[in-house]
This record gives structure tokens, C-alpha cells and sequence, in this order.
């Protein structure tokens, strides 16, 4: 996180990677929420 482009702003780098990784954190999230799904109607049946 310290090597920030010159050719952009501190604060729009940092952004950027604000929002990535809370995409990808979602996207983890939705897949827990998949796999805990199928868990649970495996368990069920």
C-alpha cells in the first residue's frame, strides 16, 4: 500500500483499493453463504 502511482492521487489510489477489497469481501461472503447453505440441506435430508 505504499507505493502509490504518481500518475494518480494518494486519495484515489487508496479508494480504489478501499473498494476492491470490499468487493471481494462480499463476494466471500456470498459464497459462505452458499456453502453453508448446501450444509444445511445436506444435513437435512
Amino acid at each position: 500500500m505504499t507505493n502509490v502511482p504518481a500518475s494518480e492521487p494518494a486519495a484515489d489510489y487508496h479508494l480504489q483499493q478501499a473498494q476492491q477489497a470490499a468487493a471481494a469481501a462480499e463476494a466471500a461472503r456470498q459464497q459462505a453463504e452458499a456453502i453453508r447453505a448446501q450444509q444445511s440441506q445436506g444435513g437435512q435430508k
